[in-house]
Parts: structure tokens; sequence; C-alpha cells
């Protein structure tokens, strides 16, 4: 369930039916600042996702092309309104919170999607 409602969110957003709403997902060559301002999320490609701090200082990047490979459409990245938490959905596979931990470090990790990023579509 969970990627299918992350795909249904991917797929919205991808063709434009989002309706009026702020375009929050970073697409490439269109990144997106996190809500703090410290942080700003790349989709290098259709597969790749990287973050870098305001100075840009890569902070995390993680490639997804083991799940875009054989598909045309690619991955959504989108930050979470509140914190800097940046959501990775992967079409018909699962998807990933991104942020620092306690030490500072960044990690992906899977999660269920939080509401607020399913009714982006």
């Amino acid at each position: 369930m969970r990627a299918l409602a992350a795909l249904v969110a991917l797929m919205l957003v991808l063709t434009g039916c989002g309706g009026d709403r702020e375009d929050r997902f970073a697409r490439p060559g269109a990144p997106k600042n996190s809500p703090s301002g410290k942080f700003v999320a790349h989709a290098e490609s259709a597969s790749e996702v990287r973050v870098t701090d305001r100075n840009g200082g890569d902070v995390f990047r993680k490639s997804y092309e083991y799940a875009t490979s054989s598909r045309a459409d690619g991955i959504g990245v989108v930050w979470l309104s509140g914190k800097d938490q940046l959501w990775v959905l992967v079409p018909g596979d699962t998807s990933e919170r991104v942020e620092a931990g306690p030490d500072g470090v960044w990690t992906a990790v899977e999660a269920e999607l939080p509401r607020e990023i399913t009714r982006l579509g």
C-alpha cells in the first residue's frame, strides 16, 4: 500500500495534476531549500538525490538507479514542510526519509510516507 501511495503521489506531481499548489518537488535544474534554509535538495537526475549545506558542501548523496533503470518515470524529492526532513518517493518500490541524525550525519531510512507528502498529489 505504501508503494502504491508513493507511486500515485509521484505520478500526479510528474504529470502536473497538482493544481495551483506550490511546487515543492526538487527537479533537475530546480533545487529546493529546506524549511530552515540551511540545506538544499537537488534532484541531480531522474534517479540521483543530493543534499547540500547552504555553502554547497555535500551532506548526502544517493543513487536510486537500481529502482528507476527499467522505468520511464523517476523519483520524487520533497521536503516535509515543518522540518529538515527530505522524502524520496521511488515509484513501484518504496519511500525513504532522509535526515540528519543526532550526530549530524545524513542517512536514508525506508519509511511510510507522512500524510502531508501523500496529499501533495
